[in-house]
């Protein structure tokens, strides 16, 4: 039987408010692509629509799971778990926040695409008392709390007083729903202003629930995708803050007084995914240029031949300055379920590849294209670049084709349409069961499963794994099907893992900003002295 597990309340301390309110001005690499919490899942949404949003689970610094819009949670049995909520919580718009609210978001999280490796095990929500709601699954699920950490909670009344019950499609031509720029949340701040291209403004939340550390009374979100414009907008003092600092300019923002560098490791990591399952690779060819037969990169000893083409920890040497940790393994320290043991790269091996390559009916190689996301992750054409000229060294010729992030994930999203990419990659629960059925597991669409597999990767042990992880509780079970698992996806190559990089923010040293894990700046945390 699965042990209870109980939360307690955390005591609020009355805090006495900063000297002087201020107001940020951040910037970052791509935009928001919506308000609405349960339209999408990428990285860079969900950190800046977050301040409006309260999740159902908090999060602490540590990444470690704490109250938030729950005041605690409880196994009771029969796959359910009763969420108690927080008192006298309001809404942006004044109205109270109620468990129907809560099952309402729920139960439209739950069917959303984007949402389905987290919360598609869920059968139901019910309210189950005065202020309690009850979650049904169709299994035990003993990381379901950890998973309502990105369960954001809505306002019912408002999603139907705009026409927003159901998600609205991001990829739909023309759609302008009304929860695309515009949130009603219980977070720390409310919305002002979303202008995808141009801004996101914030600004306090007076009411907040929660404790509010910083003295910030307004924020400013400024997508600058190009690296130097971003820089010399801080060192301009234009913006106070920038994420995603590129790596060649740390050194120059150590170095200039006024401003700091703050980094911490990610959990998350950079991965160059192969078709596993077409049965003819999009734009791959014979080096003369005619149609290939078939999908050179169904085969595993072509899969294994790139693997140890890759020099992983030149890249993390030479691109990412040292500022990235190779890694070999499906995983990062920090995320439940890591496979330590396991992570260790292929070893960089020329002729190994290029034996491997010829024993698949390659000896001379192919010509294929890797689509490479600019601007999202840090140094990504750079990256991309290494990897063709070491490809070139073991005769595959590589055409780098860059993508801006909005094109490059409808491109994902609207097919998968690749054959060979780059993409990061993490458990949006930090736990690896989510990357097992989110990213790993044989993708189909109509059951909603592996709905991020854009390799089409398909491996009955990892699928073995995923479909049994959330209804086994024994811990030692659970260590063994994660080590199968990830074992079987290094054997045969799931993706070539590169590495994990540094969380790197460029600041005025006036400001304090506590970075987290996950790479979320949270506002109701800064503070700006005088």
């Amino acid at each position: 039987m699965l042990r209870t597990v109980l939360v307690a309340a955390a005591i609020t301390i009355g805090l006495a408010a900063p000297a002087s309110a201020a107001e940020l001005e951040y910037a970052g690499t791509t935009p928001a692509l919506t308000m609405d919490p349960h339209a999408t899942n990428d990285f860079v949404t969900t950190a800046i629509y977050r301040q409006a949003y309260d999740s159902l689970v908090g999060l602490t610094l540590d990444m470690e799971i704490a109250p938030g819009l729950a005041t605690k949670w409880e196994y009771v049995g029969d796959n359910t778990w009763r969420f108690t909520l927080r008192d006298d919580v309001t809404f942006h718009d004044g109205s109270p926040m109620t468990p129907e609210d809560v099952v309402f978001s729920i139960m439209r999280a739950k069917d959303s695409s984007f949402y389905t490796a987290l919360f598609g095990g869920i059968q139901s929500a019910e309210v189950s008392g005065e202020n309690s709601v009850d979650v049904i699954s169709n299994a035990p699920d003993p990381i379901l709390p950890r998973k309502m950490a990105r369960m954001f909670i809505m306002s019912k009344p408002w999603a139907e007083e705009h026409g927003v019950v159901e998600i609205p499609d991001l990829g739909a031509e023309g759609s302008e729903a009304y929860s695309i720029r515009h949130a009603n949340g219980t977070g720390p701040m409310k919305l002002v202003e979303h202008d995808q291209a141009v801004r996101t403004v914030f600004e306090k939340n007076e009411d907040y629930w929660g404790d509010f550390t910083g003295n910030l009374t307004k924020a400013t979100y400024r997508p600058i995708g190009t690296a130097p414009t971003r820089v010399a907008a801080l060192l301009s003092g234009e913006v106070d803050l920038i994420v995603d600092l590129p790596i060649q300019d740390i050194a120059r923002i150590e170095s200039t007084p006024g401003v700091k560098v703050v980094q911490e490791p990610q959990l998350f990591w950079m991965q160059l995914e192969l078709d596993g399952t077409r049965d003819v690779a999009l734009d791959t060819f014979n080096k003369d240029g005619s149609p290939i037969e078939g999908n050179p990169f169904k085969d595993v000893r072509v899969r294994q031949a790139l693997a140890h083409a890759i020099d992983a920890q030149a890249i993390v040497d030479r691109v990412m300055r040292g500022n990235a940790r190779v890694v070999g393994v499906a995983g990062t320290p920090g995320l439940g379920g890591y496979q330590a043991d396991l992570d260790e790269h292929w070893a960089y091996d020329v002729d190994k590849a290029k034996a491997l390559l010829a024993e698949a009916g390659y000896p001379d190689g192919f010509a294929t294209t890797l689509n490479c996301p600019l601007e999202r992750y840090v140094n990504t054409e750079e990256i991309c670049r290494a990897v063709a000229q070491l490809l070139a060294r073991v005769g595959v010729d590589v055409r780098v084709n860059g993508l801006v992030w909005p094109e490059f994930a409808r491109m994902l999203v609207n097919g998968p349409s690749s054959s060979f990419h780059l993409i990061g990659t993490g458990p949006n629960s930090w736990d690896l069961q989510d990357t097992l059925t989110a990213t790993m597991m044989t993708r189909d669409a109509e059951k909603k499963e592996g709905f991020f597999n854009w390799a089409l990767y398909s491996n009955p042990i990892v699928d073995n794994a995923a479909k049994t992880l959330p209804k086994t509780v024994d811990e030692a079970e659970r260590q063994a099907l994660y080590h199968d698992a990830f074992e079987a996806a290094r054997d045969t190559v799931s993706a070539i893992y590169l590495h994990q990089p540094m969380i790197t923010w460029g600041m005025k040293d006036s400001v304090d900003a506590p970075s987290r894990g996950d790479a979320t700046l949270q506002l109701q945390n800064v503070t700006i002295s005088e």
